[in-house]
């Protein structure tokens, strides 16, 4: 790497010039559209706003075998928990079959599907084996 040559005094007021015209969005619809400007795959977004199909999964119909408020309480919680890696894992499904439709798709984004879809993995065993441990002490 070498030294930086300094820009010239017209370059420099060009660029200036420019960045005074440069304001970005002015529209909602505008505004809510560059907020996705670098989104991916989405899969770690606490946001989910994905253009992509992602089935509902509707977990919270499951029947509570004890309507006791607490026991409830954690139970909608961690169902919620599931529903939401679940969406996740999901997501990692989809990214991974766009990967595999883009030359070189797999093999730019493979290791990070597979980190994705293993971190993601745990999550929902570890979260289900909670429900499974706390299932087993009533």
């Amino acid at each position: 790497m070498g030294i930086k040559q300094p820009i010239s005094e017209r370059k420099l007021q060009a660029n200036r010039a420019n960045a005074k015209r440069s304001t970005g969005p002015r529209t909602e619809a505008g505004k809510a559209a560059s907020r996705k400007n670098a989104l991916k795959h989405g899969i770690l977004s606490r946001v989910v706003d994905l253009p992509s199909a992602v089935p509902e999964v509707d977990l919270c119909s499951l029947e509570l075998s004890r309507p006791v408020l607490p026991e409830v309480l954690v139970r909608d919680a961690a169902i919620k928990e599931i529903s939401r890696i679940w969406g996740k894992l999901v997501r990692v499904v989809v990214f991974e079959r766009d990967s595999i439709q883009h030359p070189d798709g797999l093999e730019q984004n493979g290791r990070l599907i597979d980190r994705y879809e293993r971190m993601l993995t745990r999550q929902l065993h570890a979260c289900i084996r909670e429900q499974v441990d706390l299932a087993g002490k009533h």
